[in-house]
């Protein structure tokens, strides 16, 4: 399964209120992590560019990519301010140090491929130049542990933090359907990719969630949901 096999579903479900969290957590992410705009920022994965729209209302001179055409095609009909490009996060088609900014919002645990997420964190620091930073919002790793101890009880995985597993979980609200896919990865697996791309990690955050909208969606309490990550690239 691809993005592009849930694009429609993907455009309904973010653009129709009260299916997401992300007007809970993205302005927090704007504020203290993402840097300010300088020069050309670059986003990977953009999806139907909800995460680049905000950008350019802040000042960022956005370049989006993402490897569903129909994702694509809706982000640009939906903003003539930046450029949206179809291209795979693993090989940018960008030259080396084009970048003041690169941001990958809930992007990174959804690749195709299990080495695709260290390969493109790689991609993100070959376009970046010397201290430009990469601004990340990751799933939370302990949201992966329902997911490993269901495949375990199934018998399809050994039921451990340390093993990677494919991720595949629909979820219905209020008439609307999302296939989510993706990868579990360990904390040190994001950070062995950052540090073999020359990263280092100069701001970690774990959102506290809102109590009462996660009762309402059902989402568990007292755990994150994601983890937001600011690393700078070093100089070479």
């Amino acid at each position: 399964m691809t993005w592009e096999d849930e694009a429609v579903n993907w455009i309904n479900w973010a653009r129709t209120p009260g299916h997401d969290v992300f007007p809970l957590y993205a302005p927090s992410f704007f504020d203290k992590i993402v840097s300010p705009p300088q020069g050309l920022t670059l986003e990977i994965g953009c999806g139907e560019g909800r995460v680049a729209r905000e950008l350019a209302s802040r000042g960022h001179n956005v370049v989006a990519v993402d490897a569903s055409s129909t994702l694509v095609r809706s982000a640009r009909d939906a903003d003539a301010r930046s450029r949206y490009l179809l291209a795979d996060a693993t090989a940018l088609p960008f030259a080396d140090a084009m970048f003041r900014t690169v941001v990958a919002y809930n992007s990174l645990q959804t690749m195709a491929e299990l080495s695709d997420m260290a390969d493109a964190v790689r991609e993100a620091g070959r376009v970046l130049r010397p201290s430009g930073r990469f601004c990340v919002c990751i799933a939370h790793p302990m949201t992966d542990l329902d997911h490993i101890k269901a495949a375990a009880a199934g018998g399809d995985a050994t039921g451990s933090y340390f093993e990677p597993l494919r991720v595949n979980q629909t979820v219905a609200r209020n008439g609307l359907q999302m296939t989510f896919h993706g990868w579990t990865y360990t904390l040190q697996d994001y950070a062995r990719a950052f540090e073999d791309a020359g990263f280092l990690i100069e701001r970690l955050r774990e959102p506290v969630p809102i109590a009462d909208q996660a009762t309402q969606r059902g989402d568990p309490e007292g755990s994150p949901l994601f983890l937001f990550i600011r690393a700078v690239r070093s100089a070479r």
